[in-house]
């Protein structure tokens, strides 16, 4: 009795195993939807067709049970990221086998004539401490002018740039962009042209401080026009594809020539004028839930150059990795890394900005590190102290403003950078040397996409200060319509 027993016990096992794992089985079958509409409301001027082809689902497709709320996500980050409405709601209803999503979006204001006064140096700091330095008299490091700036042209995410501006680096532009030019929406362009001319113009870099040249004719010593064509090619809603045609006349005071042969990297005092050409071929993946200010997602983005001139024969690789973490609902981590890597033993001064302009190690603002070659990397671990907070303004009626949001961040960062320069280094300590910048900042991040951060920094040399700044702080911001 006692074997039969045993028995019975491990045939009830056994049959317990294979009851379960057919359970196991028929559990995991997954129900599938069709989607039967999709509800588009708010888009008194957007396209249909420009929403739907940042979506993750379309008409008639059969999505799966465990897919919707994913779909839906994808769906809100590619419209978030359009820039071009400040609230994006997705829902979505199941009615037996078919499932209707619905869309309510709260579109921008897209046409934007106002006055430029603006600063003209590398960062807010740079700024003050020459004005500081003046007294607070010398108001000459200023632009001014006005510009018209037309987003989501003819509803079409289309955008129109007009810009004419005077100052201390006068500026006018002509710009258009446009995202799709065939029936399947895969092809885009991307075309602008522009005219800089200065007054006070930097012509050499000495002590990792910019050192500019004015005429006693207060005439302009430098002037350049750009041109620059692209065509992008989009296969689906996260990769593109550009190829870019590039082309640069600078032109320079015979003085700058004399003080700096190598500003146009001739060699020679007695050029002054130059044409640069650059064709390069470049890969980008966004797959960030906010290119404004990124939380959560990764962005790639590989860059394979060819420069080409009179004086000019070399190729650039740029490259640019971010990641963002979620590591709670209110903890966040991200890190990029950054670098260009050139085949030239040396470059056009003028065109040769590496650290301290547009890409800079925190702690380092004040300074110009010149290089062929640069790494960057930057660590922000931040802790959302409010996160996405709506809230209603009174007394303002137009819906394009009356409704807005805010976000502040705590942040403790890091960055790391380096600087290869292989012909002036002597007279500039920082290059070819490990930068490294620390601190903690307070981010505030608003409709419109508009950044404000507050950063306390300590660098290398011992250095403290409290900078502040106005853009994303990994350094890239994707246009309009990418």
């Amino acid at each position: 009795m006692g074997r039969i027993h045993k028995l019975f016990l491990f045939l009830l096992v056994i049959s317990n195993f294979f009851a379960l794992k057919t359970f196991s089985k028929n559990d995991q079958k997954q129900l599938f939807y069709e989607v039967n509409q999709i509800i588009i409301k708010g888009n008194e001027i957007t396209k249909s067709k420009v929403i739907i082809r940042e979506l993750a689902f379309k008409k008639n497709q059969q999505i799966s049970q465990n897919e919707i709320e994913k779909k839906i996500e994808i769906s809100n980050s590619n419209l978030t990221n359009l820039n071009l409405f400040n609230f994006i709601t997705i829902t979505y209803e199941i009615i037996e086998d078919k499932i209707n999503f619905t869309i309510d979006l709260v579109e921008r204001w897209y046409i934007w004539p106002y006055p430029i006064f603006e600063i003209s140096e590398r960062n807010f700091n740079v700024w003050w401490n020459d004005f500081k330095e003046s007294d607070y008299r010398d108001f000459s490091r200023l632009n001014y002018g006005i510009f018209l700036n037309i987003e989501n042209f003819r509803g079409l995410n289309e955008l129109l740039h007009v810009k004419f501006r005077k100052g201390f680096k006068e500026h006018y532009m002509l710009r258009y962009e446009t995202p799709y030019i065939n029936k399947q929406k895969t092809l885009g362009i991307n075309t602008h042209i522009e005219f800089f001319r200065r007054k006070k113009t930097y012509y050499q870099t000495i002590f990792n401080q910019l050192i500019y040249f004015e005429n006693i004719e207060n005439s302009y010593t430098s002037n350049e026009f750009l041109f620059d064509f692209e065509i992008i090619y989009k296969r689906n809603l996260n990769t593109k594809h550009k190829l870019n045609l590039n082309y640069q006349n600078v032109k320079i005071d015979q003085e700058i020539a004399i003080l700096n042969p190598n500003y146009l990297l001739s060699g020679y005092s007695n050029r002054t004028t130059s044409d640069f050409y650059k064709l390069s071929y470049q890969f980008i993946k966004e797959k960030r839930n906010n290119n404004v200010y990124p939380t959560e997602g990764y962005y790639l983005n590989f860059e394979l150059g060819k420069n080409f001139g009179l004086d000019v024969n070399h190729i650039q690789i740029n490259s640019h990795v971010e990641k963002h973490f979620k590591l709670s609902n209110n903890l966040l981590l991200g890190s990029s890394i950054k670098s260009r890597t050139t085949n030239s033993k040396q470059q056009a001064y003028f065109s040769a900005q590496t650290l301290g302009f547009d890409d800079y190690v925190r702690g380092y603002e004040f300074y110009v590190i010149d290089g062929e070659d640069f790494y960057l990397s930057k660590t922000a671990f931040k802790y959302a102290i409010v996160q996405n907070r709506k809230h209603d303004i009174p007394y303002m009626k137009m819906k394009q403003f009356n409704k807005s949001h805010f976000s502040i961040y705590a942040t403790i960062f890091s960055d790391i950078g380096y600087a290869k320069n292989n012909t002036d280094y002597l007279n500039n300590s920082l290059t070819n040397s490990i930068l490294w910048g620390r601190g903690f900042s307070i981010d505030y991040v608003t409709y419109y996409d508009k950044l404000l951060r507050i950063e306390f920094s300590i660098n290398e040399l011992g250095e403290k200060g409290v900078f502040l700044h106005f853009s994303n702080p990994f350094g890239e911001t994707k246009k309009k319509w990418e």
